[in-house]
């Protein structure tokens, strides 16, 4: 009985190394398995788009901050470019680098690029190239702080935009109506540059309370008036369009159904209309109206207000300043230059107006 018991401990020891051994050899084939397909991957991203950066290093001079796009290099060696798991390239961040270049046309190589962002470059110059619209999955477009100019290329809108920022660029020409045809777009900042013209129907629309809308148009040679579609959005985060040469009644940006979030800055144009039944939006924090020919008088229901910073000098405003709720908080100079205000802050009214 002894033996027999030795027996079956010995067989069910070998039984479990045997069981051991094939874990272990099923373990060593699946990671033999997952660096095969590693590989793999690797290869099929260096033949289909380490080539395009190739070009684009190229184009923009061979800057040292690029040096890892060689042919011999792996995705995770090729910041400021990121692939995605397939190893294409979704994403591609340029910036402060110290180059006298041109915007390479190449980067329209990259078809799967969702991600493009410029910034801090004032040496790059040339156009937006028209290889960029073959960009159909780009999404995020930052171009800032650079010297390329021209126009804005109408062909964008077979791109999936749905944000770009071309601040402080030299772009000039009119803002291409065409951009109303990308459905998801609902933030666009020309600010600083040299556009001229009127603002597009829709250029910014679909604004929802998770994506509100944003517009910043500062410092352009915009004319004619804002667009009445804006009267149809409610959501707001951002509509900032001061110094240009715009005109009209833009008081559909107000109302209490709005809900704007941040800043109203229509200051530096040609606005014209009466403030004094004009229904702020409850958590509207920035308004300046400054360097218009508004007239009528400082609205009651900007007292019921989230505004922290007020702007309405340089008018045609007349009578009594409302006072209560964060009225107190404006000084003078909010008020100043216009026809005829009174009352706290400015000087009191006369015969008790």
């Amino acid at each position: 009985m002894a033996v027999r018991m030795i027996t079956h401990a010995t067989i069910r020891f070998r039984l479990h190394a045997m069981a051991s051994n094939t874990a272990a050899l099923l373990l060593l084939l699946l990671l033999s398995f997952q660096l095969i397909a590693m590989s793999l991957s690797q290869t099929q991203l260096s033949t289909q788009d380490l080539p395009a950066l190739i070009k684009i290093r190229q184009q923009l001079g061979n800057p040292d901050a690029l040096a890892g796009w060689r042919p011999d290099s792996l995705c995770w060696g090729w910041w400021p470019a990121a692939c995605n798991e397939q190893g294409r390239v979704t994403k591609l961040f340029l910036e402060r680098l110290n180059i006298t270049s041109t915007l390479p046309p190449a980067i329209g190589e990259l078809d799967q690029l969702e991600t493009l962002s410029i910034i801090e470059m004032p040496g790059l110059g040339g156009r937006i190239p028209d290889s960029f619209c073959n960009l159909r999955h780009l999404s995020l477009f930052n171009l800032m702080v650079t010297s390329v100019s021209g126009p804005i290329p109408a062909c964008l809108s077979r791109t999936n935009l749905t944000s770009a920022s071309f601040f402080r660029s030299k772009l000039n020409g009119i803002i291409p109506g065409s951009l109303w045809k990308l459905p998801y777009f609902t933030y666009f900042n020309a600010a600083y540059n040299n556009l001229v013209g009127p603002i597009p129907p829709l250029l910014v629309h679909g604004g929802t309370p998770d994506r509100p809308l944003g517009l910043m148009l500062d410092g352009n040679r915009l004319s004619g008036p804002i667009p009445w579609t804006f009267a149809l959005e409610r959501h707001l985060l951002q509509f900032r369009v001061a110094n240009n040469k715009l005109t009209g009644d833009p008081s559909f940006l107000f109302g209490r159904r709005k809900t704007v979030t941040g800043t109203i800055d229509l200051s530096g144009n040609n606005f014209r209309f009466n403030l004094t039944g004009v229904e702020m939006p409850m958590q509207l924090s920035f308004l300046n109206l400054s360097h218009n020919r508004i007239y009528g008088g400082v609205p009651v229901s900007l007292r019921d207000t989230r505004v922290a910073v007020l702007d309405l000098s340089y008018n045609d405003l007349c009578g009594k300043i409302p006072t209560g709720g964060h009225m107190v908080q404006f000084k003078a100079a909010a008020y100043e230059h216009n026809k005829c205000l009174c009352g706290t802050p400015l000087p009191p009214c006369a015969n008790g107006r």
